[in-house]
């Protein structure tokens, strides 16, 4: 199995995709294909221990920027990392792409090199958050397509049953759509018109559901537009900073309070463990016709190892050709005459 990582993507490359990717060639029967700077990288490498045969390096002359427009990406960044690897993948020399570069490049780059999967007007950004059960919930979309239609969000709909089935073993998973109530009838057209044609679907949906619902862990995968989708994961991660500062300035104020925190370190520590954005490490750009994973731009070393993972278990479950085959139960609703 190979995988074509971007080291320059992200806030830290070469270093961390450089470390990331090493990781797993020595921990997993993973062998990577490095593309970006080939000096660069090879002084990231200097020095590490790892199995030589495993790990190749395509020298690249361009590096899309974290916050580059994507039209100049996709224009004038044809000898990119980030493009590279997906021509990698296209022609068959690795199984996946991994990039903690800028999502919305490598989305739209995916979408030119690879293209979609029949019946997939628009691929989605995927992002599997934490619960209070023992269940993860899969948002999507988180952030890709700003405007939808009913139409789109039955795709991702379907595109997140698959990945949940494949990839997390999780038998007809169940599926909310994103609203301002749990009621039918609630919200407005776009979530009424997709509300109908999930639940005229064979799918496990269970109805609408409440931001405020979202961490019960009574649902698998929450369906919604790019906009809602990204609004909800920035205000859960600045949430998450929030309770954290905060619990740090309050155990500050009193010997008592710093006491308590030694007695809860074990409990403080398993809290951090299951919000760790490292324990999810990437998110599937699901509807692609192929593997792409893009992780966060700040991702450890660790975080990376998990994408790298993602693009490992997408190949070998042959998620594209399972989606392709789910697709084609919708034939009447979604398959678009092809240009």
């Amino acid at each position: 199995m190979t995988i074509a990582i971007d080291a320059m993507g992200g806030d830290l490359f070469p270093k961390n995709p450089v470390l990331g990717a090493i990781k797993a060639v020595n921990e997993k029967n993973i062998s990577v294909i490095l593309v970006g700077d080939e000096p660069a990288i090879k002084k990231e490498l200097d020095g590490l221990r790892f199995n030589s045969q495993k790990v190749e390096i395509v020298h690249t002359t361009q590096i899309v920027d974290m916050d580059e427009p994507v039209a100049s990406a996709l224009r004038s960044k044809r000898n990119s990392s980030m493009r590279v690897c997906y021509n990698l993948h296209k022609s068959g020399d690795a199984e996946g792409v991994v990039s903690a570069g800028n999502s919305g490049a490598m989305l739209a780059i995916g979408r030119f090199v690879l293209k979609t999967i029949p019946g997939i007007d628009r691929p989605c950004i995927s992002a599997l958050l934490p619960s209070l059960k023992s269940n993860k919930v899969l948002l999507v979309d988180a952030g890709a397509n700003m405007d939808c239609t009913p139409e789109h969000l039955l795709q991702f709909a379907i595109l997140g049953d698959v990945y949940m089935e494949n990839i997390h073993s999780v038998k007809e998973p169940r599926i909310g759509l994103l609203n301002v109530g749990a009621e039918e009838g609630k919200g407005d057209e776009l979530s009424k018109g997709a509300y109908d044609l999930i639940k005229s679907s064979s799918l496990n949906f269970l109805g609408n559901i409440e931001g405020k619902e979202f961490f019960n862990g009574d649902i698998d995968i929450v369906v919604t537009d790019g906009f809602a989708g990204n609004v909800l994961l920035k205000s859960v991660q600045g949430a998450a900073n929030f309770v954290s500062n905060a619990l740090k300035q309050e155990i500050k104020k009193s010997l008592l309070a710093k006491i308590g925190a030694v007695l809860m370190m074990p409990a403080f520590k398993g809290l951090k463990k299951r919000t760790n954005y490292a324990e999810f490490g990437g998110a599937p750009l699901l509807g692609l016709k192929g593997n792409g994973i893009v992780c966060h731009g700040s991702s450890n070393p660790e975080a990376l190892l998990f994408g790298i993972n993602f693009a490992e278990w997408a190949a070998q479950a042959k998620l594209v050709e399972r989606m392709e085959e789910k697709i084609l139960e919708y034939n009447d609703i979604l398959i678009k005459k092809q240009a």
